[in-house]
């Protein structure tokens, strides 16, 4: 089985790409009609101030550690 994990401990899985018609969708439903470049911007402001992503990421980590330790898949 082949681990998507990096040789620097990363996880590489395809559930993190978010590309510039991930964007647009969701700014489209939002009612907003941005340029590419717009798109574009959004999509990297998105992760570069990622505090709040890392957050929610923790607690699904946490979650995940709990779930397994109780169903004895640690």
């Amino acid at each position: 089985m082949n681990k998507p994990i990096d040789p620097e401990g990363f996880y590489t899985g395809p559930e993190l790409k978010w590309s510039v018609e991930d964007v647009e969708c969701i700014a489209q439903r939002l009612d907003y009609d941005l340029d590419q470049a717009t798109l574009e911007r959004v999509l990297i402001a998105t992760f570069e101030d990622n505090d709040g992503l890392m957050q929610e990421i923790s607690k699904h980590i946490e979650a995940t550690l709990d779930y397994m330790d109780n169903t004895d898949a640690l």
